[in-house]
């Protein structure tokens, strides 16, 4: 397996890829850019790449282990030429011999005793710095050196590279305190010769400065080397700093540079929990880069041109690092030592990486473990257990891919039901394949002997081979799930490469734990699945009882759509209670079941038959064009079952009512149309039994949709609105200041206009919409707050009323959070208005339901206070913040009773500390005297109508006013 695989730098011009070979290192370029840099500072080295047409940064240029192609190079020579001038590339080259030069140049050149050793090591270090080139060494004596500088074929020379090389080989007397060497080029390829040919002559003789000039040049290797282990050290830590593994050899790769100078690097890893061989390279064709790591797997050499180490520790041998030059180059007689010391640095930061990731796996399979143990404990079906054993097995197993099969006993087979880590076509192969005992030695020896197994693909039974091949599992373990010695499925863990003895006992161990908790899981399910279908099915016949029957009824008539209709034939056995009499319970129990099995028969697949209770039957029709096909259908059931039953040795004749009704297009209800067909059946009982009478008209008006189907896609289709009208605390010394408003849900219909709430949410209720449009207001309320304007240092609030089925509704704590986060809002400015009621109080979890939202920090108000069930002691019992009273006992004050009512509601919420509202305040005189009563929170059509827009400035601006003085009577209402 390759990753990471780079043969080229990519980098991205505008929508063109362009492919940058790794032709030029960055010693060069760092060469020349500090050159520019120091000449013309950062603008000048921004317009110089700009001119060459670089994209890359300059950070990525002068990074060690970069490189770049010759045509890039030679545009850079040219765009710094003719920034700086004729003579430039000279200049820069000779400055190789500077105090501030790239480390690895500097190393090189001040490892020799003399010029003469440089001159005569130069070929070798070529290969450091270009690939495009070989150097070779002609003659050389103590004064004078000739060169014969190749390009190699496919490169267009350049006078620029020459002028470049001049430089760079004329500065080398310079590191030993001597003047330059005097360089003529003999022969050039630009004019057509096969090479460039430099001859060299330089002086011995030493000036008076010249021990400093050499002293400079030892300081200067010494500190280049000193920075290349430092550089090697330093990668150690940067190494670990991620915790994928892939990213972590790349990096190993990357920082190799750091100790070696070379064209291509590749490092190969096995990896310490199985699977297959890990390899990352640089500088590579991926079919060159497999073919050497093949070589390395094998221990063979990769030749004179490639530098090789060990990557290893005193804990563990990684893998092996190589630094690789073309064909025929070979490296320096320094580059093993140094490379060897960066492996081992880069091993002890694998030693490093592989505790972390040893800690990581160990905590990320104790947390699988405990999740496992919950989802299992939750689940409520066989595929539902399947599916958690499925995807947790990789991680608590450390597999590749895991897979589920459950045991059909009746067919004895194995069933894939689950699976983890298989590509979308392994995945059809596997569900698509039955295993059969029959044809399965593995499957047999498992039933046999309950016992975990490895299954090998290359040793397997025919069927499985073919299995395992297609789905790319060379290595599976399987273990059976078990409920005492009944097999109920097996767990199976997947591994693509080679499977160590170490993690085969390792996973073996964990993959038992887990099967055994599965096995537990899948009983619980199956014994869950048989209780549900005993709630659901009659245990008589087996069939779907009247609660099955009516969901199933509600579904097809909310599936359909204009022009299609949906039938209930109701059945009665005429007569049955003489059946039990003369022949027994027996008797009429065998003939309820042959009645059940005769409907079986008559029916169409999709159809479905229900025993509603006693001798009642049901059947449900689907999918109808038209009333005449029920019909047709229903009067070939009638037949059917007017033939002869036999019961306790005899023939039995019997007679069956039959009701029908059927109800065509949108917007049916189930209990309606059931009831219209139990009509119908009593009609046909009426007149004679043995009949099939038919029910009233039960379509839907086709030119005009129902209220209720419109209802239904009213949130949908943006039809709802909100309305706020304004709550005020008057308690204030200056005036009367707006605190929130309660939101109050309208419905824009399209036919009809804007419709108040009392017009749609019985309907709502008794729909079971109701729920759907409570989470839709509570949505738009905190979106509504949070753009409303602040006119006081208090934030305002929104309360929005909730029904009691919403109330305990499974989706209202998620909705309510994600609102509150959705719009950045406090939950302390969100208030919840619930309806005191007998229905309130019944239903079960509600107080844990209203504690949980208070413990979000949403604030409880009971609404309509006093008009219910409830006394004042639910103050006590139930967890709320606010009460509201409601606008009965305002509408009477000033009268002596209201008033003193009213006194008495707001001393009992006081002293409890619970925050009252008062509803319905309609005049001046009820405003003052709540106020002179003790109460701060008010709202009604006095201060303030339901509107469509709030702004809580503008109503404390009109009630601080001359609006309260002027202010008249008017009916109130939300």
């Amino acid at each position: 397996m390759l990753r990471n695989s780079t043969t080229q730098r990519d980098v991205t011009c505008g929508s063109v890829m362009l492919a940058e070979a790794r032709e030029t290192s960055s010693a060069t370029v760092t060469l020349v850019l500090r050159f520019v840099r120091e000449r013309g500072g950062v603008q000048l080295v921004a317009d110089v790449l700009a001119a060459a047409g670089i994209i890359q940064s300059v950070e990525e240029l002068e990074q060690i282990s970069t490189w770049i192609g010759y045509d890039t190079r030679i545009r850079l020579f040219e765009a710094v030429t003719e920034a700086l001038g004729p003579g430039t590339m000279f200049r820069i080259g000779e400055s190789a011999a500077a105090d501030r030069v790239h480390p690895a140049i500097a190393q090189l050149l001040s490892a020799f005793a003399s010029p003469r050793a440089v001159y005569n090591q130069l070929p070798r270090m070529v290969p450091k710095f270009s690939t495009t080139s070989t150097l070779a060494l002609v003659t050389i004596s103590p004064t004078d050196a000739t060169l014969s500088f190749h390009l190699h074929d496919g490169y267009a020379p350049s006078r620029l590279d020459c002028e470049y090389a001049q430089g760079l080989f004329s500065a080398v007397p310079r590191i030993f305190g001597l003047e330059s060497a005097h360089t003529v080029q003999d022969e050039c390829q630009s004019d057509g010769n096969l090479a460039c040919v430099y001859h060299l002559t330089w002086s011995r003789r030493l000036h008076w400065w010249s021990w400093r000039s050499g002293r400079r040049a030892a300081d200067r290797g010494f500190a280049a080397l000193r920075e290349q282990v430092q550089r090697i050290q330093l990668a150690e830590a940067d190494l670990v700093s991620s915790d994928d593994i892939g990213e972590v050899l790349a990096r190993i790769v990357g920082r190799a540079a750091a100790a070696v100078l070379a064209p291509s690097y590749l490092f190969v890893v096995k990896p310490t929990h199985g699977g297959a061989p890990l390899v990352h390279f640089s500088g590579l064709a991926d079919d060159r880069a497999a073919e050497l790591a093949g070589r390395l797997l094998e221990g063979a050499s990769l030749g004179s041109s490639a530098v090789v180490v060990d990557v290893a520790s005193t804990r563990q041998v990684h893998g092996r690092l190589a630094a690789l030059y073309s064909r025929g180059q070979k490296p320096m007689d320094a580059d093993r030592a140094l490379l060897k010391a960066y492996a081992s640095h880069a091993a002890a930061a694998l030693d490093l990486f592989t505790a972390l990731e040893d800690s990581r796996r160990e905590e990320s399979r104790s947390t699988a473990l405990l999740a496992l143990a919950h989802e299992l404990a939750t689940a409520g079906s066989t595929t539902g257990v399947a599916d958690i054993i499925a995807a947790a097995l990789p991680t608590i197993v450390a597999c590749d891919a895991a897979a589920v099969l459950l045991w059909d006993a009746g067919l004895a087979t194995l069933q894939a039901v689950a699976c983890d880590g298989f590509e979308p076509g392994e995945r059809e192969v596997l569900f698509a394949t039955p295993i059969p005992a029959a044809t399965t030695p593995e499957l047999i020896g498992l039933l046999t002997n309950h016992e975990p197994v490895l299954v090998r693909a290359d040793e397997a039974s025919p069927l499985l081979v073919q299995l395992l091949g297609a789905i790319g599992a060379p290595n599976v373990v399987v273990v059976p799930m078990l409920d005492g010695d009944l097999l109920l499925g097996i767990a199976a863990a997947v591994w693509h490469g080679h499977l160590t003895p170490e993690v085969h006992c390792a996973a073996m161990t964990r993959i038992v734990g887990v099967s055994s908790q599965g096995a537990t899981a899948l009983q619980n399910a199956r014994l869950l699945a048989t209780v549900r279908h005993q709630s659901l099915h009659d245990s008589l016949t087996g069939l779907p009882n009247r609660v099955l029957f009516a969901e199933r009824l509600d579904h097809a008539l909310g599936e359909n759509r204009a022009g299609t209709g949906t039938a209930v034939m109701f059945c009665d056995l005429d007569n049955f209670k003489k059946v039990n009499d003369d022949l027994g319970h027996g008797a009429g129990d065998e003939l309820l079941r042959q009645v059940a099995a005769r409907l079986r028969s008559q029916v169409r697949p999709g159809d479905t038959i229900g025993r509603l209770g006693g001798d009642e039957f049901a059947v449900l029709f689907t999918d109808l064009s038209c009333q005449s096909t029920a019909l047709e259908m229903a009067r070939r059931i009638v037949d059917n079952l007017n033939l002869p039953f036999h019961l306790a040795g005899r023939d039995l004749r019997i007679s069956t009512s039959v009701g029908v009704a059927v109800y065509t297009g949108e917007g049916g209800r189930g209990e309606r149309l059931l009831a219209a067909a139990d009509t119908a059946m009593y009609e046909a009982k009426r007149t004679g039994r043995n009949q099939i009478a038919v029910s009233g008209e039960t379509a839907a008006d086709s030119s005009k949709p129902s209220l209720e189907t419109e209802l239904s896609v009213a949130i949908d289709r943006n039809e709802m609105r909100l309305h706020f009208q304004p709550v005020f605390n008057i308690s204030g010394a200056n005036g009367i200041r707006a605190v929130g408003a309660e939101g109050l849900i309208r419905w824009a219909h399209p036919r009809l206009g804007l419709l108040a709430p009392a017009a749609f949410l019985p309907l709502a209720e008794e729909t079971g919409m109701i729920t759907k449009l409570d989470l839709w207001a509570m949505g738009a309320a905190c979106a509504a707050l949070a753009g409303w304007s602040q006119p006081g240092d208090e934030p305002l609030h929104v309360a929005v009323n909730l029904a009691s089925a919403t109330l305990v509704d499974p989706r209202l704590l998620p909705t309510v959070r994600a609102a509150l986060t959705k719009n950045h809002i406090s939950p302390r400015r969100l208030i919840l208005e619930v309806v005191e009621s007998r229905a309130l109080i019944d239903l079960p979890g509600v107080v844990e339901r209203l504690t949980e939202l208070r413990q979000l920090g949403i604030r409880i108000s009971l609404d309509d206070f006093g008009t219910g069930f409830s006394t004042l002691a639910w103050l006590n019992s139930l967890p709320v913040d606010q009460i509201k009273i409601d606008r009965t006992f305002i509408m009477d004050i000033p009268s002596r009773s209201s008033v003193a009512l009213v006194q008495g509601i707001l001393a009992l919420a006081q002293k409890l500390e619970i925050e009252v509202v008062a509803e319905g305040v309609e005049t001046v005189d009820q405003l003052d005297t709540l106020r002179e009563s003790g109460c701060a929170l008010v709202q009604g059509y006095l201060l303030g109508r339901p509107a469509a827009i709030f702004d809580p400035a503008a109503v404390e601006r009109a009630n601080n006013g001359d609006l309260i003085s002027g202010a008249t009577n008017s009916n109130s209402g939300a």
